[in-house]
């Protein structure tokens, strides 16, 4: 992970896909890349697999469609946070997979957090098809991290707890 971040230029930009229970760190590292991006002076835009999804259906409605794909294709970084959380109908996929196609195709920094292990994709894909080529291009060049251990909001909560029974 440092050597992604530490190593983040408009020639090495982040390909970095973090794999995980919720609350293990995945959309805080995520961030981090993202921020140091930013700090780089690289365009980074952060969105949720859902808002994405639901823009691109949106702006497919009001035939806007290509104007949002360049807006998703336009940051040198793209975070996409959530992913596995919502399920895409055939639409959404094929929509969803244009963005990630398009940005692989132009060599363009993707960082994607999800709870799913990829052999699990097709549950949240419409077909067995979109998912194997959307798993392709997103680990073609990226660093692939599995994080585990408990939830650090679990953490917290129970940290909260204690401290409001002895107050």
């Amino acid at each position: 992970y440092l050597a992604i971040h530490n190593n983040i230029d408009k020639t090495n930009l982040p390909k970095a896909i973090f794999v995980g229970n919720p609350g293990v760190g995945k959309t805080h590292l995520a961030r981090s890349l993202g921020y140091a991006s930013c700090q780089k002076g690289l365009s980074v835009l952060f969105t949720t697999a859902a808002a994405m999804s639901n823009s691109l259906l949106q702006a497919q409605k009001l035939a806007l469609l290509d104007k949002e794909i360049n807006r998703l294709k336009k940051p040198q970084v793209l975070i996409i946070d959530e992913l596995g959380y919502v399920d895409f109908d055939t639409q959404g996929s094929q929509l969803f997979f244009q963005v990630i196609s398009a940005r692989h195709d132009a060599g363009l920094g993707l960082v994607v957090t999800t709870n799913l292990n990829f052999s699990q994709f097709n549950q949240i894909f419409a077909n067995e098809a979109v998912a194997t080529v959307v798993v392709d291009r997103m680990v073609n060049e990226a660093e692939i991290f599995y994080m585990e251990g408990e939830s650090y909001r679990k953490h917290q909560r129970s940290l909260k707890m204690k401290t409001e029974k002895k107050a």
